[in-house]
């Protein structure tokens, strides 16, 4: 799910309990007024845990839509390992730590591999279609194949 979707998620499950807190508030208050609390379907008791429970549900809900699971990055950078070698795997790293798009001077800046073994490296992935280069001015733009990307870029 994307950022903005578990925002707009967040908000209404927010307005949700907030209105679903003021109706049983007003309801409250119409008894109170009315000196009829003893006739309350929900005993008073009973009914400020479940709210407290109901938002605390809430709240950990919204925790785990927005908390990243860490455990895909792992995974992520395992299996970079595995189907890629040495200056390969740390090129595929960065380019996936920056969605798939990085210059060629970025690069090598960010892994610290020399320019002419990164060179070297981009044209053998270059050579199998793991990636797509573009001249930008006195650099190239490095971008992973769209259909590798779908594998590591989430």
């Amino acid at each position: 799910m994307n950022h903005s979707k578990k925002i707009i998620t967040a908000t209404m499950v927010i307005s949700i309990f907030i209105l679903a807190l003021s109706i049983i508030s007003w309801y409250i208050q119409l008894l109170l007024d009315a000196g009829t609390i003893c006739s309350c379907a929900i005993p008073l008791p009973i009914l400020i845990p479940v709210i407290a429970s109901m938002g605390l549900l809430i709240g950990t809900f919204i925790y785990y839509l927005f908390t990243p699971s860490p455990e895909c990055k792992v995974m992520d950078k395992n299996l970079l390992r595995i189907l890629f070698s040495g200056e390969e795997a740390v090129i595929m790293e960065k380019l996936t730590e920056s969605n798939g798009n990085l210059t060629q001077a970025r690069l090598v800046n960010s892994t610290g591999i020399p320019k002419v073994r990164v060179f070297r490296a981009l044209e053998r992935m270059k050579s199998k279609g793991i990636i797509e280069k573009e001249p930008q001015g006195k650099t190239n733009m490095i971008r992973i194949n769209p259909e590798i990307g779908k594998l590591f870029i989430q």
